[in-house]
């Protein structure tokens, strides 16, 4: 029977599609702890030890290595399952993109690492959004690239957080559609892909009324930004397809404003590559992803 979602008292827990609202005196958090309950239940995971990042640093994944699965239905639904997790959980955004790359053909060291993430999961399954009651609207969106890293076919992979004020509102972590020739690229590409958002999140905006300064985006790449900014198209630069020089178009036209961010303080790095216990650590709390305190 489906449950019921609906608005409750202070401090009560609701459920909607596997989510639950926590509200507290400072705001709310949005949590899948139940959610998270019932896959480790499902794949008989719920004694196994934590994990302390969701994958491997400087992981080798790839589709041509490992022993293969005979069964590959439990790997499509271990994947598929996580799919879901990342609607409040962004930290595993970039593992789960990873891993979904392998769906028609998993091998083992997939699946480990598919595991590996749920394990993870179960060291944070109190952990959620937190959203505070008061908060400027203003929109921001952190935007990073990391250059080449896919072992198999070299593609770059990017990400952003957009927020709304300090409330996390959307993510995404993907990889590139094609290869890249230089770092500067991939996170021209990326920043490109961060003003698409943008863009729309105006449009919600002006659709419900709400007002915000002048949209901004932080990457931490100087040459990028330069390119960006930069209305001549170079000639080392006329490969990259027409489409992704949208972002000139927009700082033209003074629709946004584009800044420079420390890659210490580029939460989006967390988007792009697996990061160890400390960075990660560090980006989730500026994304809002903590434990709850109810």
């Amino acid at each position: 029977m489906q449950e019921e979602f609906k608005i409750s008292d202070l401090g009560e827990l609701t459920y909607f599609l596997g989510m639950q609202v926590i509200y507290t005196d400072e705001g709310m958090y949005l949590t899948q702890r139940r959610y998270i309950q019932d896959l480790l239940l499902k794949f008989k995971m719920e004694n196994t030890k934590p994990a302390g990042t969701p994958l491997e640093m400087n992981h080798k994944l790839s589709v041509y290595e490992g022993e293969k699965i005979e069964d590959i239905k439990e790997y499509q639904s271990l994947v598929g399952s996580l799919i879901y997790a990342t609607h409040t959980r962004a930290d595993i955004s970039y593992s789960v993109g990873v891993l979904s790359q392998f769906m028609h053909s998993p091998r083992r060291p997939h699946m480990d690492a598919a595991k590996r993430v749920l394990k993870y999961l179960k060291g944070t399954i109190n952990e959620g959004i937190f959203y505070p009651y008061s908060s400027d609207l203003d929109i921001k969106i952190y935007s990073d690239a990391d250059w080449a890293r896919a072992k198999d076919d070299r593609k770059s992979t990017s990400g952003y957080l957009a927020f709304a004020g300090s409330k996390l509102v959307s993510w995404s972590s993907k990889k590139q559609p094609t290869v890249t020739l230089s770092s500067t690229e991939a996170e021209y590409r990326g920043l490109t892909i961060a003003t698409q958002e943008e863009v729309w999140l105006k449009a919600l905006y002006t659709d419900l009324g709400l007002v915000s300064s002048k949209p901004h985006i932080f990457g931490d790449n100087v040459s990028s930004m330069h390119l960006a900014a930069n209305p001549i198209f170079h000639a080392r630069t006329k490969h990259i397809e027409v489409h992704y020089h949208f972002i000139r178009e927009k700082l033209m036209e003074k629709e946004i404003d584009i800044s420079f961010v420390p890659t210490e303080k580029q939460v989006a790095d967390m988007m792009t590559k697996a990061l160890d216990g400390v960075k990660l650590c560090r980006f989730k709390a500026m994304a809002s992803i903590q434990p709850i305190r109810e």
